[in-house]
């Protein structure tokens, strides 16, 4: 997975290298929207920094326009640290990556207008060069939908438990902010509408797999190796691979199945093109955290 390594590793290094220096207008002493944001961009080690990753590695196997791919590099990851205040507020999480989260750090109130500003950052390259518009529209609201049916999931009853309805939730949380990654590799590239949609079919079954692996880790690994909440307890009452399929085990064969369906998605494009999109899909089920 060497490609893969490089890939993220240079990813990292920029979008870390930007974010430590990156300044919002307007700062003053009445209000801290601006002081939550840098910290949560920074939160920890940065993270992965996997969705920019995507975004890179579709605009450069496809020679694609590099400071475009930099924008929406950086408005994923804006995206993505929206999803996770507010995911950490709603499940009252208290560390994330080995810190404070947003709302304990600052307060509930700061945590949440500051992922709004987040999210707000994040939508502009779209608005900016998505021709279709109701394409990202379409993502951006299952990506509300699953959060949302992951809350409500907590109080249903047996009937309500299923596979479908677990998707449901993943295909939302996880595969949509995924695909809104691929779009924007997409569009920096100028890809056909065809390849587009396969890309964004792989995005599909990447997020399955990549929560589906999750869950197992919440299982099977330490709150310290995660950097957040894990063990028994940290998904209590929650809709989750390793509940639903009885055992970790189980859990790990679906999310195998999951990535190779990411991967037989790539199956159309030069296999060159899209290496890194495929070790990506392999390292996604076999990851430690």
């Amino acid at each position: 997975m060497e490609k893969l390594k490089d890939t993220l590793i240079r990813t990292k290094t920029k979008i870390d290298t930007t974010f430590k220096s990156i300044k919002f207008p307007n700062s003053n002493v009445l209000e801290s929207t601006n002081e939550a944001m840098y910290y949560m961009l920074n939160l920890g080690d940065g993270g992965k920094r996997i969705r920019p990753a995507i975004v890179y590695a579709i605009s450069e196997a496809f020679n694609g326009d590099e400071q475009k791919a930099f924008e929406f590099a950086k408005a994923i990851e804006f995206i993505h640290t929206y999803t996770l205040i507010i995911d950490d507020i709603q499940d009252d999480d208290a560390i994330r990556r080995n810190a404070p989260t947003c709302h304990i750090k600052f307060d509930v109130n700061t945590a949440t207008l500051a992922a709004s500003r987040l999210f707000e950052e994040g939508l502009y390259p779209f608005h900016k060069y998505c021709e279709n518009i109701e394409l990202f529209r379409k993502l951006n609201n299952q990506l509300h939908k699953g959060q949302c049916a992951d809350l409500n999931a907590e109080s249903w009853g047996k009937d309500m438990l299923s596979l479908q309805h677990l998707q449901f939730i993943h295909s939302g949380k996880t595969s949509a902010l995924i695909q809104i990654a691929i779009l924007g590799g997409c569009i920096s590239s100028k890809l056909s509408e065809q390849q587009t949609s396969k890309l964004l079919e792989y995005g599909h079954y990447l997020g399955l797999a990549f929560q589906a692996k999750d869950d197992i880790l919440s299982k099977t690994e330490t709150a310290e190796s995660l950097g957040k909440r894990a063990g028994e307890d940290a998904d209590e009452n929650k809709l989750t691979y390793p509940s639903l399929f009885g055992s970790v085990e189980n859990a790990q064969i679906e999310a195998n199945k999951l990535s190779e369906k990411a991967i037989a998605c790539l199956g159309e494009f030069e296999k060159e093109n899209v290496t890194v999109l495929e070790e990506l899909a392999k390292f996604t089920v076999q990851r430690k955290r």
